[in-house]
């Protein structure tokens, strides 16, 4: 009965949660020998050489990686700038033709122009002046044109003005001469 009694303090003392919960109560400790603990030294000296072995490989990977990603990164970045710098210059290339081919053809039109200015050919200088839509030249022209109206109407008037003058020097040198003939 006895027995049985501390056998119940002992199931009941291993229900509580301290003994549920630490289950080294139960295992006993086994004493190692020195040719044991030489080997497990030993095993765990391998399995730290392997860990240490491992981190360095995965380590020298990492760099590697690094190292062939900074190498993609520069081959990426130089063969975008190349082809930055390529399509900027036949942009550039494309402006200098199309800015060289409006220099020649206003040279031509201009040329046009003059040439027609020196054939005297008022209506298809006007034309090409209107065409280009110089306001200036236009201005001088409207300008030289009211000019040569004035004028017009200025040498008129003085021509005008010699014929009265004339026929007024006329009449007074008949009237002159009519008063001096009954005089006679």
């Amino acid at each position: 009965k006895q027995w049985y009694q501390r056998r119940v303090a002992i199931t009941a003392g291993d229900t509580t949660l301290e003994t549920a919960f630490n289950s080294k109560l139960y295992k006993r400790a086994k004493k190692q020998s020195l040719r044991e603990a030489r080997v497990t030294e030993k095993l765990e000296k391998q399995q730290k050489l392997e860990q240490e072995r491992k981190k360095k490989q995965r380590h020298q990977e990492f760099l590697n990686a690094v190292l062939q990603h900074v190498k993609e990164f520069r081959d990426h970045h130089r063969q975008t700038q190349h082809k930055t710098l390529k399509i900027a210059k036949a942009v550039r290339i494309y402006h200098e033709n199309a800015e060289r081919e409006e220099k020649k053809e206003r040279e031509r039109i201009e040329k046009e122009r003059l040439k027609r200015l020196m054939s005297e050919d008022e209506e298809g200088y006007r034309k090409l002046i209107d065409e280009k839509k110089d306001k200036r030249l236009l201005q001088l022209l409207a300008q030289t044109d009211e000019f040569i109206k004035d004028m017009t109407n200025m040498v008129r008037k003085h021509q005008e003005d010699l014929r009265d003058a004339r026929m007024k020097k006329k009449e007074k040198s008949t009237d002159c001469d009519s008063a001096l003939i009954p005089l006679l």
